[in-house]
């Protein structure tokens, strides 16, 4: 009998490389980090330096998204609060990475 798959996530997921900031609630730096694939809903995180946030955290995030138009290449910046839902095993360029929900969706017009 066939199991069906059902999609838990309510947006949609882009992969994209952008880069970011995580810091604590009282804005000492955690890690500088890039973001692997990004949602309206949250964002997947390549840590690089720093001490990387542990499952349930509260940070904020501040992050740059790429926009192109056929004539500009531009980075428009978004800052938000999330907290970690998830971390695991990363490649050999990032030991870890970790999953984060926004505090409240944003819009974040993606269109790839």
């Amino acid at each position: 009998m066939a199991q069906l798959h059902y999609e838990r996530r309510k947006h949609k997921r882009f992969d994209m490389e952008c880069p970011c900031r995580v810091t604590d609630g009282a804005g000492r730096l955690l890690a500088q980090s890039r973001g692997i694939n990004i949602s309206d809903g949250g964002m997947l995180l390549a840590m690089g330096d720093g001490q990387p946030p542990k499952h349930g955290a509260r940070v904020h995030l501040d992050f740059s998204v790429p926009r192109s138009t056929p004539n500009t290449f531009l980075m428009e910046e978004f800052a938000c609060k999330a907290f970690v839902v998830r971390e695991e095993p990363g490649a050999d360029d990032c030991p870890v990475r970790v999953a984060v929900e926004f505090h409240r969706p944003m819009d974040l017009e993606i269109e790839v």
